[in-house]
């Protein structure tokens, strides 16, 4: 709610952000994957694993140059944002 008291009378607009790190088929692979896993709960935890190291190389990278990248986009989303609002009578 503080979004509507600190900017009264503006409209919100939720976004999210996403940074990719793999190809979109690699992530969708690791998207069926993780929802295959949740419907098997009795998948090998060697089997599990795979899936979980699948799922977090589809959306995190830790390289510094992915993590920089990030923290760059996010900072120009912020930006671009706040200086709308101070363009809003």
């Amino acid at each position: 709610m503080a979004a509507y008291e600190e900017c009264p009378g503006t409209e919100y607009t939720g976004i999210a952000l996403e940074f990719g790190t793999l190809p979109l088929t690699e992530v969708f692979g690791a998207l069926r994957a993780d929802h295959w896993l949740h419907i098997h709960p009795e998948a090998p935890a060697q089997h599990r694993a795979a899936v979980n190291t699948a799922m977090r190389r589809a959306f995190y990278d830790d390289t510094p140059q992915w993590q920089a990248a990030v923290v760059a986009q996010a900072r120009d989303a912020a930006h671009a944002a706040l200086a709308h609002l101070s363009d809003t009578p």
